[in-house]
């Protein structure tokens, strides 16, 4: 702060000024530090980001931001990119929270019928009391012919293609209410990753909910998942 109680600023293309806000922060000599572009981080595209490390070597890394927006930004940038490329490293729970659902079951939809008729054809023809046994328990009325076999005591006659796809349609809507229990059943593990592959998800709104949820440090400092702000607002964190 300044006399008057007022926050200093410094120019961000100033690497020498950054680099003396840093070692500052840090208590560190600023002529025992180096300052580089960060080439990485600055290619997603959220502004300059500096990397500053200890001359003569070591290990330690530090990244520096010009602000908590600029850090929010590139978080963000960073998520996108990892839900596009790598999905399976985020949490299943989260990735179907932003799963359209709409969009999966309608994709799913057609295989799953088709499949489904083929499986219903079979027993239509070959235990088609089973058939008749599975259209009741979906709450359809059975067709007079039934009826009257069964009043009769006759054996129950085959159903035709009308019937074996009403009865696939019916029992496929039903398996695809829940979409993502429909997949977790036929791929465990793997559902949410199926599930992407072909509903997709709406990268946007899943990048804003992890960095609202996590923070954006937990994204960007990979040594402890916290970043810290110094006295003109400048935000830095340990990369290593």
């Amino acid at each position: 702060m300044d006399p008057e109680g007022v926050m200093a600023t410094i120019d961000f293309d100033d690497e020498d000024a950054v680099l003396e806000e840093i070692a500052r922060a840090l208590d560190e000599e600023p002529d025992e530090l180096r300052i580089d572009v960060e080439d990485g981080l600055t290619s997603f595209g959220a502004g300059t980001v500096y990397s500053v490390t200890i001359r003569g070597g070591g290990r330690k890394e530090w990244q520096v931001v010009a602000d908590d927006d600029q850090e929010r930004r590139l978080a963000l940038a960073v998520v996108k990119q990892d839900l596009e490329e790598e999905p399976e490293i985020f949490n299943q729970d989260f990735l179907e929270r932003h799963i359209d659902k709409e969009t999966l079951r309608s994709e799913l939809r057609q295989d799953a019928l088709d499949s489904r008729i083929d499986d219903l054809s079979d027993r239509a023809s070959r235990r088609p009391d089973e058939f008749w046994d599975d259209w009741e328990n979906e709450g359809l009325e059975l067709p007079e012919a039934v009826e009257d076999a069964d009043d009769e005591g006759e054996d129950r006659p085959e159903p035709d293609q009308t019937e074996v796809e009403e009865l696939a349609e019916r029992q496929v809507d039903e398996e695809l209410r829940d979409p993502m229990k429909y997949l977790d059943d036929l791929y465990g593990d793997e559902a949410a990753k199926k599930a992407l592959e072909f509903a997709g998800i709406d990268v946007d709104a899943a990048a804003e909910d992890a960095v609202d949820t996590d923070g954006p440090a937990h994204f960007l400092a990979h040594y402890d998942g916290e970043s810290h702000e110094t006295r003109s607002g400048l935000v830095y964190w340990r990369a290593n």
